[in-house]
């Protein structure tokens, strides 16, 4: 039994081996350091063998007084392609570039496109206001390199998961509110955080063996924690105006304890107008998506994310494939 009384949640296929190997990878030590060291060296047990084709490489954009990696991840094929600027996930503070590959390398083998994976701050030694400026950034050094990396620059989505869907959700904002010459073709937003407020019933309704309610109250209170005093953007639910955003993909899991807040942030891009297609995975957890190297449910639900983006990526009226 849980510690709630419940019985555990029948997980889908291969997600008991995830969870056992998101815990055996879990830092004995206790320091943040460690914690991300360990994360970044367990990386290897979530991912699946690389399709033949698919080139790694890391670079770096210079931005004001601070350089940011990415790892850019190319499958090859005819150019121009599309491309995939993606934010990874760890609770604003633990995920990297590194511990993430699985769900970026998932992203180009499955829809074809060029995908920009994005080292942006974290916290607590930044603030909030950094990682999302760097992740801005990011989106914005894409456009203007689109041409080296052989992509079109009118094809580039926003892509992120957990805390990461909530920064492509704000990298589109300041697309939108800043008159970028280019939005973005897209939103997927995976799992996000959307509402990053403390105390919210529904975190209590989860039925996630790894994302309790005291770890989502954790994070939250880092990113309250960390905001400057400066206005900025706030999370998805508290923004005034959706209306004009990028058509969104979202992507819930089944016992995640945020999956009613995605659900009420589709409701809202409804509203404003925003085109939006719900994705939910049956018996999924939180973060299910890195566990391609070991869950066929995880792959096939990462399959079928592709399968609702590629549109956006590769319009049929101009009849291009990968």
């Amino acid at each position: 039994m849980s510690l709630d009384g419940q019985a555990p949640a029948p997980l889908a296929e291969g997600m008991d081996a995830y969870v056992a190997a998101f815990r055996a990878g879990q830092s004995p030590g206790g320091t943040l350091s460690a914690a991300r060291l360990a994360a970044d060296l367990n990386a290897a047990a979530f991912a699946r063998p690389g399709v033949a084709g698919l080139r790694r490489h890391v670079s770096f954009i210079v931005a004001p007084g601070r350089e940011i990696a990415v790892a850019i991840l190319d499958p090859g094929g005819d150019t121009p392609r599309p491309g995939i600027c993606y934010f990874h996930g760890g609770g604003f503070a633990f995920g990297s570039v590194e511990s993430f590959d699985a769900v970026a390398q998932g992203l180009a083998e499955e829809t074809g496109a060029v995908v920009v994976s994005v080292q942006y701050r974290r916290l607590p030694e930044n603030s909030y206001r950094a990682a999302q400026e760097d992740c801005h950034a990011a989106y914005e050094w894409f456009v203007a390199h689109a041409g080296q990396l052989g992509v079109d620059p009118n094809r580039i989505a926003v892509a992120g998961d957990s805390v990461g869907a909530l920064l492509a959700t704000i990298t589109a904002v300041m697309a939108r509110d800043g008159g970028a010459s280019i939005q973005p073709a897209c939103q997927v937003l995976m799992y996000g955080a959307y509402a990053l407020t403390p105390g919210r019933p529904s975190y209590g309704r989860g039925r996630d063996p790894l994302l309790s309610v005291q770890r989502v109250e954790d994070f939250v209170r880092l990113y309250r924690l960390s905001q400057e005093a400066a206005p900025f953007h706030p999370p998805p639910l508290s923004l005034p105006d959706v209306s004009g955003l990028p058509p969104a993909v979202l992507v819930a899991a089944d016992y995640d304890p945020l999956r009613e807040e995605g659900e009420e942030y589709a409701g809202r891009l409804r509203a404003a107008g925003v085109e939006v297609r719900v994705l939910t995975a049956h018996r999924m957890i939180h973060g299910f998506l890195r566990a391609l190297g070991m869950s066929p449910a995880a792959a096939r639900e990462m399959t079928a994310t592709a399968q609702a983006v590629r549109p956006y990526l590769w319009p049929a009226d101009r009849g291009e494939t990968p």
